[in-house]
């Protein structure tokens, strides 16, 4: 059996491919929702055409929106998973197989120690990436590490990550795959919608990421920056849950804009016609930033560090939180060309391929 464990927004995005490409090819598979984002991965669903989890791990249907929130919950799930072994082979993986585990959230670390826990081997998608910073970002970088050194199977997204993963010289069998599966999302979002939406020019923004939003220093620098870009073009800026909380409760919510068009998360058919129709975007997510690349969207990285090469020096300009690189960034961006977007790779493909070769037995 295999198991898919998954739990966030953007797991799921890049998750989904593969899990239609293993029902595509009659491979069982069992969907384990850690519930970690709950209300928005119920709505991926149906965007993905995908069937409700055998497995949910959390009853609540809202997302988890804070730091307390999320270690209590993983720290119940864990303790759970350790002290009643008879629930955890009869209720989440009752036949013996292998575990996919994607990225490097607390879903992802979860999923790693309850397989292991009920003697399951464990496939790391997305495996290989660094930033090469053990606290930037955090936790991902420990996570992401923790994780790739306990995995059985590597499914590495670039020669870049291969290369990592190879150096690290880790027990688990490396296996290179073209690209990553954010490009199977895509295609499939854009065969479903019809391609991206024209709109008026404006610039789209994001930002999530748990090192830049619980920092007041840093999220004041984001807002002072959204609010410069938003003085000579429009701006449309979407909300994750617990930014809008970081927001408030370092009073930089009031700060913001007032012609900063505020939109709350958005259908991913929906943000990815934003994504194609804005002249530029300015987000700390990692998944965008490899979107960015794939269409060719000059994108801004509100980041210190990324683990990803996707667009750099190419698309992509790294901040670093320096006003002369945004100042840069903004003198010289220039609208994409769409003739030059890259041809999509078919990774989730080649991951169910070789998932179907280990469930026969072919390779180790």
């Amino acid at each position: 059996m295999i198991y898919c464990f998954i739990g966030t927004k953007a797991q799921l995005i890049k998750m989904a491919p593969v899990m239609r490409e293993l029902r595509q090819r009659h491979l069982p598979f069992r969907y384990i929702d850690s519930g970690q984002h709950a209300a928005i991965t119920r709505e991926l669903r149906r965007v993905f055409e995908l069937p409700e989890p055998d497995v949910c791990l959390r009853d609540e249907v809202r997302d988890i929106t804070s730091t307390r929130e999320a270690i209590r919950w993983y720290l119940r799930l864990l303790w759970k998973s350790c002290v009643d072994r008879a629930w955890l082979r009869r209720e989440v993986f009752p036949e013996e197989g292998i575990c996919l585990i994607h990225g490097d959230t607390l879903s992802t670390l979860l999923g790693l120690q309850m397989a292991r826990s009920a003697g399951l081997k464990v496939a790391h998608v997305e495996a290989g990436l660094r930033s090469f910073h053990w606290l930037d970002p955090f936790p991902e970088e420990l996570i992401r590490i923790f994780c790739m050194k306990r995995a059985n199977l590597l499914f590495a997204p670039s020669a870049e990550a291969e290369a990592n993963l190879r150096a690290m010289r880790l027990p688990g069998q490396v296996v290179r795959v073209e690209g990553n599966t954010v490009a199977d999302a895509l295609r499939w979002i854009e065969s479903a919608t019809g391609g991206l939406t024209p709109a008026e020019p404006f610039v789209l923004a994001t930002c999530h990421r748990l090192e830049t939003i619980a920092n007041r220093r840093r999220l004041s620098q984001v807002v002072d920056l959204l609010n410069r870009v938003a003085a000579t073009r429009s701006l449309i800026f979407v909300v994750h849950g617990p930014t809008r909380h970081y927001l408030r409760q370092f009073g930089l919510e009031a700060r913001l804009s007032p012609v900063i068009i505020i939109k709350d998360l958005l259908d991913y058919g929906e943000f990815i016609a934003l994504l194609g129709a804005a002249q530029f975007v300015l987000s700390d997510g990692g998944s965008i930033q490899e979107e960015c690349a794939y269409l060719d969207k000059p994108c801004l990285i509100l980041r210190n560090n990324t683990e990803r090469n996707d667009g750099l020096n190419r698309n992509a300009v790294l901040w670093r939180f320096d006003d002369q690189l945004a100042n840069n960034f903004l003198c010289k961006v220039v609208q994409s060309d769409p003739s030059k977007r890259q041809q999509l790779p078919q990774p989730s493909a080649q991951i169910a391929e070789y998932l179907a070769l280990w469930a026969s037995g072919s390779v180790g």
